[in-house]
């Protein structure tokens, strides 16, 4: 029976254990003043051997007490307890990624694109947002990664509901312990499957490490398997793979998604993603971007052509991304959403408009009526700038280019740009001197 069960620790009464590893004991406890279930981390007593891993603990447990991000875990509290210190957070019920993951391993399956892009960019909003304050976790792996769902229950092995989200835990409890592994050299903070060389080598670390770890967790959600694991190898062999040699390619991952993991996985913290953040958007066009269509010769391109495929790529990532972000981001889904409906707003609009041109082919072209400026202005804006764009290319003032549309709308008999531009292209305007 645990020394710790039945005792009170800070206004947590204990009532049992969840779990021990390396570092510390998980035990369920209930908070007499929150009224609420929380989780409470014992670590070892060898953690706290001297005053400098003392002054480390308090610091680092401050830091991260006072991170506020929906994907991370909320600390509650942090103190010593008969010299062992010791971390009360929120209890989190669900699966871990680890069990999920091999889960899906057992069976030969990988997580689908679609779902890894999900879980990225919850990670790397939960990265950028510790890196900005300072923080580094130093041992970001599937362990310290917690699935749970809005309502329900998640299957291991089953396909993640859309509701599924994800936690990050562990913040600089690696840092604390100051080494999951020695080598020859001295201590490495981290675990050895997702160590940055950087790590291994047992240099300064800073957020480009996490962002190393962070690729490993993607090679592995893409490809089913570690780069750089082997239930017969030693964890030094792994280690030393960190530090010499490329991971192998992903299975099956197109050219663009194979660059994103590629720059992760730089031996070169300076060549890696610099932000998390960056990492997450380059994947999420990697996996829903569309590619752009040949060009066609000059006389078999369609009005409008280029600006009809931007306008579709647009609309296409905009739900692309509203599909991969968390679902309990409300703002950042607010503001796709808005996105998406612009872009098919303005798609439909822009082939509206191109079908109504179809049948004017232009006829021997008509002298246009305007002055030299008022057709280099029209010009422009039949190209899609806007008026302070065409007054910087032209070195005019935006009333002045104004002046010039206005004269344009007069002399053509028309109301409006597209009005203008649609029969301007009709009569063979564009184009002549």
């Amino acid at each position: 029976m645990s020394e710790w069960l039945g005792r009170t620790i800070s206004k947590v009464e204990i009532q049992k254990r969840l779990g021990r590893g390396g570092m510390a004991e998980v035990y369920l406890g209930y908070h007499t003043t929150l009224n609420r279930p929380v989780a409470v981390k014992i670590l070892h007593g060898f953690l706290a051997e001297d005053d400098a891993s003392l002054a480390r603990f308090r610091a680092e447990a401050q830091a991260v007490a006072s991170l506020r991000h929906p994907n991370i875990v909320q600390v509650f509290d942090f103190d010593l307890v008969d010299d062992r210190p010791y971390i009360v957070m929120e209890l989190l019920e669900g699966l871990s990624l680890e069990d999920y993951l091999k889960s899906l391993h057992a069976v030969a399956h990988a997580l689908p694109p679609e779902t890894t892009a999900c879980l990225v960019v919850s990670l790397a909003s939960a990265l950028d947002y510790a890196h900005a304050r300072g923080i580094v976790h130093r041992d970001v792996k599937p362990a310290n990664v917690m699935l749970r769902r809005e309502s329900g229950s998640l299957e291991p092995g089953a396909p993640l509901p859309l509701d599924a989200d994800l936690i990050l835990t562990d913040f600089g409890v690696a840092r604390l312990a100051g080494a999951s592994v020695r080598s020859v050299s001295g201590t490495i903070s981290g675990t050895p499957a997702y160590l940055s060389p950087e790590q291994a080598k047992g240099e300064k670390v800073d957020a480009r490490s996490d962002i190393y770890s962070l690729g490993i967790m993607l090679y592995e959600m893409l490809a089913g398997q570690l780069p750089f694991d082997s239930a017969d190898e030693s964890p030094i062999a792994i280690i030393l793979k960190h530090l010499t040699e490329a991971p192998p390619p992903v299975p099956q991952a197109s050219p663009a998604v194979q660059a994103v993991v590629s720059r992760a996985l730089a031996k070169n913290r300076d060549e890696r993603y610099q932000k998390a953040g960056d990492l997450a958007t380059d994947l999420l066009t990697g996996i829903f971007g569309l590619v752009a269509t040949p060009a066609k010769p000059a006389g078999e391109t369609p009005l409008f052509t280029g600006l009809l495929e931007t306008l579709d790529l647009l609309a296409s990532q905009a739900k692309a991304y509203e599909r991969a972000l968390p679902p309990n981001n409300y703002p950042a889904r607010a503001a796709v959403t808005a996105l998406s409906e612009l872009g098919r707003r303005a798609l439909n609009e822009a082939r509206d408009l191109a079908d109504t041109l179809k049948p004017l082919a232009p006829a021997t072209p008509v002298a246009h009526p305007f002055s030299p400026r008022e057709l280099e202005v029209l010009t422009l804006a039949a190209q899609g700038l806007t008026n302070k764009e065409i007054a910087y290319r032209l070195g005019l003032s935006e009333r002045t280019v104004q002046f010039h549309m206005n004269s344009v709308f007069n002399k053509s008999g028309t109301n409006s740009r597209t009005e203008a531009v649609a029969l301007a292209l009709q009569k063979g305007w564009l184009g002549q001197k």
